[in-house]
């Protein structure tokens, strides 16, 4: 069995594609990094690479290695911090993970309300997020689907529109309602460019044919809101992360033209005794700063 010490190298060398760049990101030098790929391809018996011009390419066998070292490692570094904390802390960190809806300013000063426990702060790509959780490389996340499994518990937060939302100077903010046609006209800046079932593209833009043409993925809710105020595009979000940026002017947000459902929103977390104190004070928090205040 090969060392980690290798799957380290096999790794930087797909990320950096030279043997000079991949020996300086982990700290060796270049003879001892092409000493090392020539000892991992000596054990196993396999061309892990090939050379096309400077750089090295993997071959299937060293893809292979590769996307098991990115399994292992990331664990392997997690666990090692979690040993340092566990040594000098006696316990860990508490993992909340963020994905694209990062719209939580207003919680910060509060995050270490009710209890002690320090709480880092992951960021997450939407198509990790059930999965980071299942593999407890995160213990909490605001979510919508939250994964029926054992182990895994939530709290609802509460439940909110998606809305059209505009630039205050765009000619729709004056609408009563929005029609899907603003989408085609405008760029629409989205956390995800995939259909889903449930949101806008079956109840908005099917039922009118319509499929925006222009548009652009940005996976950070702060982000588009920073864009559409700029008067660089508009949005379809849920309501309760725009309300900061409506109530200061920022944007302006109204409602689709159409029959939206209300999206259920939750706190999933790993069903641990710490875990579950951290997460029930954490949920009251959100459903005190961003439930929906009566219209």
């Amino acid at each position: 069995m090969l060392d980690i010490k290798f799957y380290a190298l096999i790794d930087a060398v797909a990320a950096k594609g030279t043997v000079h760049a991949a020996a300086a990101s982990i700290g060796l030098t270049q003879p001892a990094a092409t000493h090392r790929i020539r000892e991992m391809e000596r054990r196993l018996g396999v061309a892990l690479f090939v050379r096309e011009g400077r750089r090295l390419v993997l071959t299937p066998s060293g893809e292979r290695l590769v996307k098991a070292a990115r399994d292992i490692l990331p664990k392997l570094r997690s666990a090692e911090l979690e040993a340092w904390h566990l040594a000098s802390r006696g316990e860990p960190a508490l993992r909340l993970g963020v994905g694209p809806y990062d719209t939580f300013s207003r919680v910060l000063p509060h995050l270490y309300d009710n209890h002690d426990r320090d709480i880092s702060l992951v960021r997450l790509p939407m198509e990790e997020m059930t999965g980071a959780l299942l593999a407890r490389r995160v213990d909490m996340i605001v979510m919508v689907e939250v994964p029926t499994q054992r182990g895994v518990e939530w709290e609802a937060l509460f439940e909110e529109p998606t809305v059209a939302v505009l630039p205050p100077d765009h000619p729709a903010a004056a609408y009563e309602v929005v029609p899907p046609e603003v989408f085609q006209q405008s760029r629409h800046f989205t956390y995800s460019i995939a259909p889903e079932t449930g949101h806008e593209f079956e109840h908005f833009f099917q039922p009118a044919g319509i499929h925006p043409s222009h548009m652009v993925q940005i996976e950070s809710v702060a982000l588009i809101l920073e864009l559409v105020a700029a008067g660089k595009g508009v949005s379809i979000l849920s309501r309760w992360a725009v309300r900061d940026a409506e109530i200061s002017g920022k944007v302006v947000t109204r409602p689709l033209a159409c029959e939206m459902p209300c999206i259920a929103w939750n706190l999933a977390f790993l069903d641990e005794p710490l875990i579950r104190e951290v997460a029930g004070s954490l949920s009251a928090t959100l459903k005190a700063l961003y439930a929906p205040s009566e219209r």
